[in-house]
């Protein structure tokens, strides 16, 4: 505002002020055509005068407008960094919708939504890579299922990854029943089926009622895997050439070899509970010991 007052302009306001004061007395000898020229100039003046001090006001320097510039950068990146959050949060939560109904079968299960990160390209079971590790309390175990199926356990943990063997391989072993018969026996892969997205349901007894098209789910037996989580649909029975016996080809529920996300079940009612008892039972001493 200082300067304002020292303006020229401003200077000549004042001057014009003090001598229409003065002429006002004396309009009657001098006639209104002089005071309304006065008052044209006047309000010339003024709105001169208006016109620099919006100027002034309006006016930054190069220093002030860049660093205004650099401001609306860096909230810029701070609105697009929370539109990121929003949308990561967003997906997130749909996915996990679609295990609602596993929550609700069993309100104790905690999991860890995970997405594949990379797949072992010298893996014939189709082993896969996901992108959360024991910084989320995951375990080597814990099994790892979609919403339409089991799709196999953690082999490997580290800080910020896991490893994942699938249903394909012969490496998980995972207690099975048929829901229609009642029938029992083994999950477990089996390389000549392993590329075509099967498995297979070992250990059946003789006398099996298992049919084309029943449905198969865990048992929960051995506290590995939680009961009653869909694994396939029987496809056929077949024999082993080596040994005779009978087993059931399983058509999964869902392609493992190519799923992009899943989840991993950290929490579930009776997990470990073989393991404890077998470790409960190391450390008893016999009795008169």
């Amino acid at each position: 505002m200082k300067e304002i007052f020292r303006a020229k302009s401003f200077k000549v306001l004042i001057v014009t002020l003090i001598v229409l004061v003065v002429l006002g007395g004396t309009s009657k000898i001098f006639g209104t055509s002089v005071l309304s020229s006065l008052t044209g100039y006047i309000t010339t003046s003024m709105q001169r005068v208006s016109a620099q001090v919006t100027k002034n006001s309006s006016e930054k320097t190069y220093e002030e407008l860049l660093a205004e510039n650099e401001q609306l950068k860096s909230e810029i990146a701070q609105l697009r960094n929370q539109l990121a959050d929003y949308t990561d949060i967003k997906e997130e939560n749909q996915r996990l919708w679609k295990y609602y109904d596993l929550k609700k079968a069993d309100n104790n299960y905690r999991f860890v939504p995970v997405n594949v990160i990379r797949r072992d390209p010298s893996s014939e079971f189709y082993s896969f890579t996901a992108d959360r590790g024991n910084g989320e309390n995951i375990s080597v175990n814990d099994p790892v299922v979609t919403e339409n199926g089991l799709v196999g356990y953690v082999s490997e943990v580290n800080a910020s990854y896991c490893k994942v063997t699938t249903i394909l391989s012969p490496d998980l072993s995972a207690g099975a029943r048929d829901i229609k018969s009642s029938d029992s026996g083994i999950v477990t892969g089996n390389a000549v089926y392993s590329d075509s997205n099967l498995t297979t349901m070992t250990k059946l007894s003789e006398t099996n009622k298992i049919k084309k098209g029943d449905q198969i789910s865990t048992t929960g037996i051995g506290g590995m895997y939680p009961e009653k989580i869909s694994i396939g649909t029987v496809k056929s029975l077949e024999y082993d050439d080596y040994d005779a016996s009978l087993y059931a080809v399983i058509e999964p529920y869902e392609d493992v070899r190519n799923i992009t996300d899943a989840i991993i079940i950290t929490e579930f009612n009776g997990k470990g509970e073989i393991a404890e008892k077998t470790e409960s039972a190391s450390t008893t001493k016999p009795v008169g010991e």
